[in-house]
């Protein structure tokens, strides 16, 4: 692994990002099939596993980072052992940090932007 690599090398989640948070969560459980980790309704936040990669459903009342214009109905999730510490190093890289660190269901997180204003999550898992 290079030692540049600020991420643990491996996207784990995939999160969509659902305008109709219930209907969505209901049509990959029930239609697609997948089984379903949890779900926090209060959240709206819904967790599927997808073999080595999770699939994340968020709803539009608390999403992790709101959905833009731009912002598309998908995003990466990078898993990182120390989240203050990449997020420096991101910053020095000259990345596009877009939040103040947040706090989730189970984890802290910001949100970061590629150069084509694609919107991804970089997160630490919490106790």
């Amino acid at each position: 692994m290079s030692t540049n690599n600020m991420f643990d090398g491996e996207i784990r989640i995939v999160t969509l990002r659902a305008r109709n948070w219930l209907e969505t969560v209901r049509y990959y459980r029930e239609c697609v099939g997948l089984k379903q980790k949890f779900s926090d309704e209060a959240s709206q936040y819904a967790m599927f596993e997808a073999g080595p990669v999770r699939f994340a459903i968020e709803g539009p009342d608390r999403p992790a980072y709101g959905r833009g214009l731009a912002g598309g109905a998908l995003m990466a999730n990078f898993q990182v052992a120390d989240l203050a510490a990449t997020v420096r190093r991101l910053t020095a890289n000259g990345a596009q940090v877009l939040t103040e660190i947040r706090h989730g269901p189970g984890y802290d997180h910001v949100a970061i932007a590629d150069p084509e204003g694609n919107e991804h999550i970089v997160y630490q898992r919490t106790a």
